[in-house]
């Protein structure tokens, strides 16, 4: 069985799953397909705030946490939102469900998985806020605690909120994404016609088309 799946996912829903991909091949379709603008946006929030042990997709109401980092082929992952709490254990961790329901233990842990944690919470808090300001602004009300079910991704006593950070960075985060954009689409325009000097010229373009009053 194992030398033929290469993924197993505990659902739910659906119970226990299998497939013949791998876990990272899983990961990449998801993040390049599903998730809005890839992981651009979650890792340069991530890098901004200095959160080194930064290892999850934060969704505001779903945090799905990585144990072993993205880079392996098979990795481990966990969706916090389903548990209010975990456990360490010299080499291992044990995460327990809302209301105790089930416990869900891995081995060979890595030794900073508690900052890990810590840090992907924070992340998402920072996510949540920016998304509830959003809102806000459109007039769309959407309470900060509607998303909270008992589970420990708003539970502030495995992270720190920090408010400073939002309005004097995110701006920043927003224009260096606006930026990959536009030069991720102009490298598709010069692979797909053969024209790689408009690499270069990324600059003058991305300049003018940020003016306001001009269309290009």
């Amino acid at each position: 069985m194992f030398g033929e799946y290469k993924t197993v996912v505990l659902d739910q829903k659906e119970g226990i799953v299998i497939s013949t991909k791998s876990s990272k091949s899983v990961l990449h379709k998801y993040t390049k397909h599903v998730l809005i603008s890839g992981l651009s946006l979650q890792k340069s929030i991530a890098r901004i705030l200095g959160l080194a042990s930064f290892h999850s997709i934060s969704l505001v109401h779903l945090v799905f946490f990585s144990l072993h980092a993205y880079s392996k082929k098979n990795t481990d992952w966990v969706g916090l939102h389903f548990f209010e709490d975990f456990d360490m254990q010299k080499n291992s961790i044990t995460f327990k469900s809302i209301k105790n329901q089930y416990t869900l233990s891995f081995d060979n842990t890595n030794p900073c998985i508690h900052k890990r944690i810590s840090d992907s919470l924070q992340h998402n808090d920072i996510l949540s806020r920016i998304t509830h300001r959003y809102h806000e602004s459109i007039s769309w009300s959407c309470p900060l605690n509607s998303h909270k079910t008992g589970s420990m991704i708003f539970n502030t006593d495995f992270y720190k909120p920090t408010d400073a950070l939002i309005s004097c960075y995110f701006k920043h985060v927003i224009d260096e994404i606006i930026h990959d954009w536009h030069y991720i689409y102009i490298c598709h325009v010069a692979r797909e016609h053969d024209l790689w000097f408009l690499r270069d010229e990324h600059g003058y373009f991305y300049g003018r088309a940020m003016r306001n009053r001009q269309n290009y």
